[in-house]
């Protein structure tokens, strides 16, 4: 939709094409199928008749056999480029100097100025000037494309006026993210899971789908594309895929650190459409809810996976201070009801004072009196000062044989 503005009264010497640029479709095939060894010939005489019914109601621009110009404004979607070609043409009997031509992006949140060359030239009569102009979409809703045109006629007029070219913008995909956290893990891995769909109408190819980590992380991506190369990639609307990252804390020492690590990273994605029309979204900074340890956090940092009953055997487990002041602790052991693991070492032992953001290890000497699977508990960490118990239950599972 386009509207023209003028600063005068005067009929315009100038007008002004804008012709979207976009890429052939293929051409719809209406076929019939007949027995090519039919004897009678009625078959392939109907087939002939199909084909020229078919071809004169044809109202698009056939290239070739198989490809088709585009007969509207085809959709426009999030991260594509638009390309247009603006033309400047003189439709007088007479020639007109210092033509320059603007052309700007109006978007809900900026007003973009597009490169353009038509600076200050000279078109003669029936004669044009004009440019192709790229831009890569970065907002999604209403866009208004403004060109204005100023130029001076041979008496010495300045004239002007402008034109509107209003057009939406598609999200073309839709991202979910997951977060899931592996507590029992030493290294504080963190696993997200990415859920891709493809919101056009019209298909398209996953080139590449990338996790940008922050500065406190090192991904890794985890799929089956070694194995299985072409799986995922081809996304049909409404098609979704998902995607596995595992993010490690490059300092997992760092635990003060580790309360703040919200910040994962950025989720990047570019993609071409059936016609090779490539397009490329990022995502904004992914955020995730840190667990809540409170002042300490109990980590099991080696442990056997299988133990022999009534073979004793040692479980060595690192605290860490979380907060943001001084703590001295004391170590107090519980021992459960069912007593299938009894716990040998010290109770009430002190773990002495703890800086903010350090970590004190101690070992457990636990004796298995029952098979099966059994699971670690009865850990009491005491904040001598504000006499605040936590308590830690669960924090390894043992197989018991």
């Amino acid at each position: 939709m386009a509207e023209n503005i003028s600063n005068s009264s005067t009929q315009q010497l100038l007008a002004l094409r804008v012709m979207r640029l976009a890429r052939p479709k293929f051409a719809p095939l209406d076929g019939f199928s007949h027995d090519p060894v039919d004897p009678t010939g009625f078959g392939e005489l109907l087939a002939g008749k199909v084909a020229e019914i078919s071809k004169e109601s044809r109202h698009d621009l056939p290239i070739g056999e198989y490809l088709i110009a585009p007969q509207m404004f085809e959709n426009i979607y999030l991260g594509e480029t638009f390309t247009f070609y603006v033309n400047v043409v003189n439709e007088s009997e007479s020639n007109v100097v210092n033509v320059s031509l603007k052309c700007e992006l109006q978007t809900s949140t900026q007003r973009v100025v597009l490169p353009c060359s038509v600076q200050d030239v000279t078109i003669e009569s029936t004669k044009c000037d004009g440019q192709v102009i790229s831009h890569e979409v970065k907002e999604i809703g209403q866009h208004i494309l403004i060109c204005s045109v100023n130029y001076k006629t041979l008496s010495g007029e300045n004239m002007y006026f402008r034109k509107f070219f209003k057009f939406p913008v598609s999200k073309p995909i839709d991202v979910k993210t997951k977060f899931y956290s592996a507590e029992d893990n030493a290294n504080q891995d963190v696993y997200l899971e990415a859920q891709i769909e493809n919101t056009s109408n019209s298909n398209m190819f996953l080139e590449r789908v990338e996790l940008d980590p922050s500065q406190h992380y090192k991904v890794t991506s985890i799929s089956h594309e070694d194995e299985f190369p072409e799986v995922g990639k081809l996304l049909k609307p409404k098609d979704i895929r998902q995607f596995l990252f595992c993010l490690s804390p490059i300092d997992v020492n760092n635990t003060l650190g580790y309360k703040d690590l919200t910040s994962i990273g950025k989720l990047d994605m570019s993609w071409r459409t059936s016609m090779g029309e490539k397009g490329r979204l990022q995502t904004s900074a992914l955020q995730r809810i840190a667990p809540g340890y409170g002042d300490v956090r109990l980590s099991v940092e080696k442990t056997p996976a299988c133990v022999d009953v009534q073979k004793p055997f040692e479980v060595a487990c690192r605290l860490y201070n979380c907060s943001e002041r001084a703590l001295d602790l004391q170590l107090r052991l519980e021992q459960p009801s069912n007593r299938q693991l009894v716990i040998c070492s010290p109770s009430g032992v002190s773990l002495g004072q703890l800086p903010p953001s350090q970590y004190v290890d101690f070992a457990l000497n636990v004796f298995p009196v029952a098979v099966g699977i059994q699971s670690i508990s009865g850990i009491r960490i005491t904040d001598t000062f504000t006499k605040r118990i936590y308590e830690h239950d669960d924090i390894a599972q043992i197989f018991v044989s």
